[in-house]
């Protein structure tokens, strides 16, 4: 039989395109970490590391959720802690003066109502707090500052309005809520009022259907915790700003009927009697906020014109100690509202380990059915590589037609 060069070196191809093929399968093997690539492989197998596959996917899914939630829970936490610092400075100032012996001279009251409003603008400026692309206690939309602070302390009654703008779900544009604070002389007051998404004027009741219905939102989320059949079990993982400054949750808000609901959340309105543990908008750090500052400057005007100074000093001293009585209760219901941010933030930590927990198993169970031995996986590469190499330095002698230009009969 007469071998050729030309034979020889088809011989020679085809075993170097051999160990080629085993190269490239080992070093996709490195590279996975998977002993099979196709289901014609070993089906069985295959099917059960891609289902393995599919529920640790899952998991890490839900763990890098649970990272972005806990850190905006850190963001509600530290908006609710700085009000309640706030409060305690104001609670602070407020004692020191009523009990100034100079709290009869209008600069000296004057200095502490500007205090008084600077911390009021502090409180609405947290309420506007930021995280990622969304407000803290606004909700998702991003296109309008959720909170905003009007004072009339020289108008027909003196008062101030706090305006919550918000995108409810399914519209296109916000509706505008204002809380108006308001002092006639002899009763403090809240009213509302407001405008739709069209732009329309919403009278009080209106208003406070909006305000409940926003207050009743939630940011319930399945990050590996209760059941979705159970929306209870899950955990809310949004906090609006007026039920944080009242300590209305939505859950106790959903619990009542809604006119049971707007009663709860209006107080004692209209000059109505406040008590210092009703938790509603009259008796929030804002409005709490807002009648010391009321009180503080239609003093001022009182001691500045001479007129009535008997009355505003009476009125003046009497609206600061309700102020102390009332600011505790509302500076311990915000601090109810951080403690239950802190059990869910602790909640999400439990549940991410029980996560990393089942990521660990399931990880045990892959490498068991599917997994290689990376250093048998590794060792056979290098093998093949230098099978491969040494192959390739034979075939450039292979073609030199000195050596073989006739092999034999």
């Amino acid at each position: 039989m007469r071998v050729t060069a030309r034979t020889y070196y088809q011989d020679y191809a085809q075993h170097v395109n051999d160990l080629h093929s085993k190269l490239n399968r080992a070093m996709e093997q490195v590279g996975s970490g998977r002993r099979f690539e196709k289901a014609e492989e070993d089906p069985i197998a295959y099917y059960a590391g891609k289902r393995i596959e599919n529920q640790h996917n899952d998991a890490e899914a839900k763990k890098s959720v649970i990272d972005d939630v806990k850190n905006r829970l850190i963001q509600q936490e530290k908006g609710a802690l700085s009000i309640q610092d706030g409060m305690r400075e104001v609670n602070t100032n407020v004692i020191r003066l009523k009990n100034e012996p100079n709290n009869n001279i209008p600069g000296t009251v004057g200095v502490f109502e500007s205090e008084f409003i600077q911390r009021l603008h502090s409180m609405v400026n947290t309420l506007n707090s930021q995280y990622d692309n969304f407000y803290v206690y606004g909700g998702n939309d991003m296109t309008t500052v959720p909170f905003s602070l009007k004072e009339d302390l020289d108008g027909t009654p003196p008062s101030i309005t706090l305006t919550y703008k918000h995108k409810f779900p399914g519209d296109s544009q916000t509706t505008e809520m204002n809380i108006r604070y308001s002092f006639d002389g002899a009763h403090y007051k809240n009213d509302f009022s407001g405008k739709d998404g069209n732009g329309t004027p919403m009278g009080e009741a209106d208003t406070l259907k909006r305000i409940l219905s926003a207050m009743r939102e939630q940011g319930k989320m399945s990050t590996g915790y209760g059941s979705l059949r159970d929306r209870s079990t899950l955990i809310d993982t949004y906090t609006g700003g007026l039920n944080m400054i009242t300590g209305l949750s939505s859950d106790a808000l959903k619990s009542l009927s809604d006119t049971d609901a707007i009663n709860r959340i209006k107080g004692a309105s209209n000059g109505g009697a406040v008590i210092q543990e009703e938790d509603s908008l009259m008796n929030s750090p804002i409005a709490l906020l807002s009648k010391a500052i009321l009180t503080s400057h239609q003093y001022v005007d009182a001691l500045k014109t001479n007129t009535g100074v008997s009355t505003a000093k009476e009125r003046f001293h009497k609206d600061l100690s309700d102020f102390i009585l009332q600011d505790d209760d509302a500076e311990s219901r915000v601090s109810d509202t951080y403690r239950v941010l802190g059990i869910k933030y602790a909640t999400l930590e439990s549940t991410q380990k029980g996560l990393d927990l089942t990521m660990d198993s399931l990880q045990n169970e892959y490498s068991a059915k599917l997994a290689i031995d990376q250093y048998d996986a590794a060792v056979k590469m290098y093998s093949y590589q230098y099978s491969y190499n040494a192959a390739m330095k034979v075939g450039a002698h292979i073609m030199q037609a000195s050596l073989f230009d006739f092999v034999g009969r």
